[in-house]
């Protein structure tokens, strides 16, 4: 999708500044009152949405690819009037690409802070994301938020190869942060997994809308061709 981001972005932060949302660190900030600090029921791509079992207790992410990024981007105020009616939305997840240098790396933290703020600001609630720009130096960002907040990650981008530097980052953020509690979205590595039991931080895992709706439908295909009488007699052998 062609858009002129930055032509966006320009009217998000004269919107902000002119309703004078405070900054903390150069960053916009969600107010204390607007952070979810409690597990959801159920966590959906906005794409999905409607397949929430209870609007109230399910969280929107904004774990996604960037076509669904950018088009929130450019409807938010559309995306905003549909997401008052959820308990709220994860935090937003722009991100830099494999290459790209430490500007562009705080260019997408910015924006994701910004979108963050404007949502807040217009009434809906916000989960914060745990992502940051992959250097522990960049952890100030999670400084925006008060102690032990509640943080939501999503794990479906996460790169193959590099589990030794994750878990160093994932410790360092656990420290750095104590979080009350961590939402995640996607599948949880054994090593992940691992360091979180450890910690003893409260956490909870969602299954990612895709793969959970291609392994239900795949078990109803396979229900429906193998007789139900077939599958009592092969689980009494």
């Amino acid at each position: 999708m062609k858009i002129d981001k930055y032509t966006l972005i320009a009217e998000l932060e004269n919107f902000l500044t002119k309703y004078k949302v405070p900054m903390k660190n150069s960053f916009y900030v969600v107010p204390s009152e607007k952070l979810i600090r409690e597990f959801p029921e159920q966590i959906l791509p906005h794409p999905n949405h409607n397949k929430a079992k209870n609007p109230a207790k399910t969280l929107i992410c904004n774990f996604s690819n960037d076509e669904i990024l950018y088009t929130s981007l450019k409807e938010i105020d559309e995306r905003i009037d549909v997401w008052a009616e959820y308990m709220g939305i994860a935090g937003f997840d722009f991100s830099a690409r494999k290459g790209d240098d430490e500007k562009n790396q705080d260019f997408y933290l910015y924006l994701n802070k910004m979108l963050d703020a404007y949502v807040a600001f217009h009434g809906v609630r916000v989960f914060p994301n745990f992502r940051t720009g992959g250097k522990i130096t960049s952890m100030n960002i999670l400084n925006l938020y008060p102690p032990h907040s509640w943080f939501v990650a999503g794990t479906l981008g996460c790169a193959n190869g590099h589990i030794f530097e994750n878990e160093v980052l994932l410790k360092q953020k656990l420290l750095f942060t104590r979080p009350a509690g961590l939402a995640i979205y996607g599948i949880l590595k054994d090593e992940y997994k691992a360091i979180l039991d450890e910690s003893a931080i409260q956490y909870r895992v969602y299954r990612d809308f895709q793969n959970a709706s291609r392994k239900d439908s795949w078990n109803r295909r396979l229900n429906e061709t193998i007789p139900a009488s077939k599958i009592s007699a092969s689980m009494s052998l």
